[in-house]
């Protein structure tokens, strides 16, 4: 290894002692440059600073022109600027006079930019870069070197090179602080296995019956192959795997020894576990094993034997077999046991009736709070659990001295019923008398009364009374005094309690300044934006926590700590670590549809563009119908405020054709740029306006089609639309609740220079209601109407609405349904309705059937829409989850066809059809 002297020097600077002794040393100058008593600054000059801007370093490092300066800011500066991480020196001096210049002189610490790898290396320079512990991107550590080429030499030894010669030198860059590390590896001779021993500690018959060749053949190793140590592991754990899946409960696989090219492994399998279930017919035979834990704690004994009878009585009681019984039978021998668990189900039980002696309460109220449910299974184990419950209620109401002084269940075996009779003994009902704050000044008395939530009159329970102090608590820690108390005093009296909180109010701390390390590509305004405090605001740690969640939703970062550092005098300093994830991706996919038939795509979006939280991405889709290429742009802010900005570019060909007889209907090119800005008004609200600039070449356009002089030739069709979406779904790919709804308007004019003019207002909703774990009910309503006026009688072909494919009124082929032109092919409309009902049911391991019922039609004017008129069609679809959204396949029947048209029709896609 070759170390230059420079590069000698620069290690000795990366030391601990020598990092304090800097630190110490240009504490003592500014101390000694700056005088005690405070100056006002007249100029800040900065020498050195490469890697951050200026506006940063001074936010961070807190002296600005027109600000104060002595001995104890110095101090306080140059600690938080070394908090960045990339400094290894800071020099500061005062110039003399009132308004002196300050003078900071940085020298920061060497970044790696690049790894690179060469020499005979048998290893890929990928994998060295992942086992070498000094990183891209990271502080060049020259204090580490030799012990980071010590711990990539054990490395590279486990995989089977154990002679490896690794050097290392350091080469500067183009770019100030940033040097390329380069390794140079002679990976030499390899240690080759020349032979595997299997060494079988207690052999099982089973393993003497099948050979032990069973066992060598789960290994990946082989002869001839280099001996590597994680390869072995591998190799170690699917032979475990294996045995326990042959019933082996408590495998021992390993030590392992490797001398002269043999590689000798110790195998104890055990003993071998047979588990029987017999009797059993209500419950499955896979539900009751998953209650068996001894291959899962790999030990088996009395305890787990019992645990394991419990488990399966608790899984009947839980179906409603109250009387279930379990009775296991036990045998072992030298390499065997077997567990034989005898069932006795008995009848199943339901709760016939609930009823309450001696309650005032409405009983509607008390059932609701109990697990047993009339009508549902009776589950033994839910009685004490319920007593509980409803003591807990009646203590929430205010009867502190209420007992449930019974509860008696009689089942009766030959109706499987049982009746569950409560009785109750109330008692007298508490109340807070009143409610009073000390310790704060009146006006604060009120703000504290006000976030309490509690007034006399209200029952008194523990419950509310603790969350009134926390909330007390947040309220003044959100005013600046986090390390505030509040002690609660209790004074009861013919069941009316006196509530006093005394406030002891913490000092007031307040922010300091902000440390923002690891965004070595991100720009710094960029979380500086998203921080919901400035220096002097009161310090609040729910800010903080607020901060967080705001960093990572931006999606540009891994991982985001924030943590609050004494800055001394009750100021709250904030350092923020951030670590960047990768912010580029590719995808790509294909598949098959009924129109499209097959049809595929690639994607590369990059999410951080020049360091500015901006997306990027490129899309191209193809199919034997379609060809489009998609380039799209966004911002979160747009113009320096919180306004999500986002253009695209689209070119698409399109060949439409009529399913019935493949004709082609029309060929088209578009050319279309849009842009426009979304505002979130609320947690569930969003508005939108776009403008968007389309060029549409229409040609080879069947006759009949043709309704208007847009429909052939170019047309240029310049619009605006706004919209209003209102969205509380859980999931907006496969929601199982909420509602989605909305509006838009899409105008195009002369005013906007388009050769068309029409106004298209779009309304649309869906809801979706969870019935149970593997049912959710959809329904979904969509309708549009469209004018044109000025010199525009019928909307141009590619504005008007069609009906009928996978995704809207599937007993019909796409865009069949609706008007039709001489020759029988479909023309579109100015109107449309359009209703759609699911029932998605899940069978398990990602596969659905939904029967649904659709309906709609389209019309050429919106005087014509007429709800009787609707087409209807049912069918039955079958889903299967994916990454992208669920496959599926639907059969759509028509209910109410016309002469000549088919029964029905089957679509093949992806995502769900609303």
């Amino acid at each position: 290894m070759r170390v230059s002297a420079s590069e000698r020097r620069s290690r000795i600077g990366e030391s601990a002692a020598r990092g304090i002794a800097i630190f110490l040393m240009v504490c003592l100058f500014a101390l000694s440059s700056v005088s005690a008593g405070a100056a006002t600054v007249g100029k800040v000059e900065i020498a050195g600073l490469s890697s951050i801007g200026r506006e940063e370093f001074l936010d961070m490092f807190g002296i600005r022109k027109g600000g104060e300066v002595n001995d104890a800011i110095v101090r306080d500066a140059i600690k938080r600027a070394f908090l960045k991480g990339i400094f290894d020196d800071i020099q500061v001096r005062v110039s003399d006079g009132e308004n002196p210049v300050v003078h900071v002189t940085v020298k920061e610490r060497d970044f790696i930019r690049k790894v690179r790898v060469s020499g005979k290396c048998a290893l890929s320079a990928k994998l060295l870069r992942g086992l070498f512990m000094l990183k891209e991107d990271e502080v060049m550590r020259y204090d580490l070197i030799q012990e980071a080429i010590k711990d990539l030499g054990e490395k590279v030894a486990q995989y089977g090179y154990p002679d490896a010669r690794i050097s290392l030198r350091t080469e500067k860059t183009d770019k100030p602080y940033r040097v390329d590390v380069l390794l140079t590896v002679d990976t030499g001779v390899p240690l080759v296995i020349k032979k595997i021993k299997i060494d079988v500690v207690s052999p099982s018959p089973y393993l003497e019956a099948g050979g032990r060749g069973v066992l060598y053949r789960e290994m990946k190793l082989g002869i001839d192959d280099i001996y590597d140590t994680n390869r072995v592991d591998a190799d170690l754990k699917r032979i475990r795997s294996f045995l326990k899946a042959q019933g082996f409960y408590k495998p021992s696989v390993g030590p392992y020894s490797f001398v002269n090219g043999e590689l000798e492994i110790t195998v104890d399998p055990g003993k071998r576990m047979t588990i029987e279930i017999m009797g059993n017919s209500a419950i499955s035979l896979k539900k009751l094993m998953a209650e068996a834990p001894f291959f899962e704690v790999e030990d088996y004994n009395e305890g787990l034997l019992q645990e394991t009878v419990d488990r399966m009585l608790a899984l009947y009681h839980s179906e409603g077999y109250p009387l279930a019984e379990v009775a296991p039978v036990t045998s072992s021998d030298q390499y065997n046991i077997k567990v034989s668990f005898f069932i006795f189900e008995g009848p199943r039980v339901k709760v016939r009736s609930i009823s309450f002696l001696n309650t005032g309460l409405p009983v509607k109220q008390l059932k609701n709070v109990m697990s047993l449910k009339e009508g549902g299974p009776y589950d033994p184990a839910l009685v004490e659990q319920d007593k509980g419950a409803l003591k807990e209620f009646y203590a929430a109401l205010g009867y502190l001295d209420a007992t449930i002084k019974s509860m008696d269940v009689k089942v009766d075996e030959p109706s499987g019923t049982a009746s569950v009779t409560v009785e109750v003994d109330e008692g007298k009902k508490t109340e807070i008398g009143s409610v009073d704050v000390k310790g704060v000044d009146d006006e604060l008395k009120k703000k504290m009364l006000a976030a309490a939530g509690i007034k006399a009159g209200d029952p008194y329970n523990e419950v509310d009374i603790s969350d009134a102090r926390f909330r007390m608590l947040d309220k003044l820690s959100a005013s600046g005094h986090p390390s505030s108390d509040v002690v609660v005093s209790r004074e009861a009296e013919n069941h009316k309690v006196a509530i006093t909180f005394v406030i002891t109010e913490g000092k007031k701390e307040l922010f300091g300044r902000t440390i923002i390390t690891g965004n070595r590509k991100t720009n710094y305004a960029v979380i500086r934006r998203e921080l919901q405090y400035k220096t002097g605001d009161p310090y609040s740690p729910r800010t903080l926590a607020d901060v967080r969640q705001r960093l990572y939703k931006l999606g540009i970062f891994s991982s985001v700590d924030v943590e609050a550092v004494d800055g001394g005098d009750n100021i709250k300093n904030v350092l923020i670590k951030v670590t960047e994830g990768e912010p580029g991706s590719v995808e790509f996919g294909f598949g098959y549809a009924d129109v499209e038939k097959f049809r595929g795509f690639v994607q590369v979006g990059y999410n951080n563009v020049w360091g500015l939280d901006k997306d990027m991405m490129l899309r191209t889709e193809m199919s034997t119908l379609q060809r489009r290429v998609i380039l799209q742009y966004s911002e979160p802010w747009f113009l320096g405020v919180k306004l999500p900005f986002r253009t695209f570019f689209l070119y698409e060909y399109k060949k439409e054709l009529n399913p019935d007889n493949n004709e082609i209907l029309y060929k088209l090119n578009r050319y279309t740029v849009t842009s426009g800005v979304e505002k979130k008004i609320g947690d569930t609200m969003k508005g939108e306006l776009y403008y968007e600039f389309d060029v549409v070449n229409t040609y080879d356009v069947r006759p009949d089609v043709v309704l208007s002089r847009e429909d052939t030739g170019t047309l240029a069709i310049s619009s605006i639309k706004p919209a209003l979406v209102f969205d509380t779904r859980d999931n907006p790919f496969d929601p199982k609740k909420g509602v989605v709804a909305g509006i838009s308007l899409k105008t195009a004019t002369f005013l906007l220079f388009s050769e068309t003019n029409f106004v298209k207002l779009e309304l649309y909703g869906s809801n979706f209601e969870k019935l149970s774990n593997r049912i959710v009910l959809a329904f979904s309503a969509r309708g549009g109407v469209a004018y044109g006026y000025h010199n525009t009688n019928n909307l141009p072909i590619v504005e008007r609405y069609f009906l009928g494919g996978q995704s809207t009124v599937r007993g019909y082929a796409q865009d069949t349904l609706g008007p039709k032109g001489a020759d029988g092919n479909p023309t579109g409309g100015n109107a449309y309705l359009m209703g759609n009902l699911e029932f998605r049911t899940s069978l398990g391991k990602g596969f659905g059937i939904v029967p649904f019922l659709d309906m709609g039609n389209v019309w050429v004017d919106a005087n014509q829409v007429n709800p009787m008129k609707l087409k209807y069609t049912t069918g039955l679809g079958l889903r299967y989850s994916t990454p992208v959204g669920p496959l599926r396949v639907d059969y759509g029947y028509k209910l109410n066809r016309e002469r000549g048209e088919s029964h029905g029709e089957i679509h093949f896609s992806i995502g769900q059809a609303f």
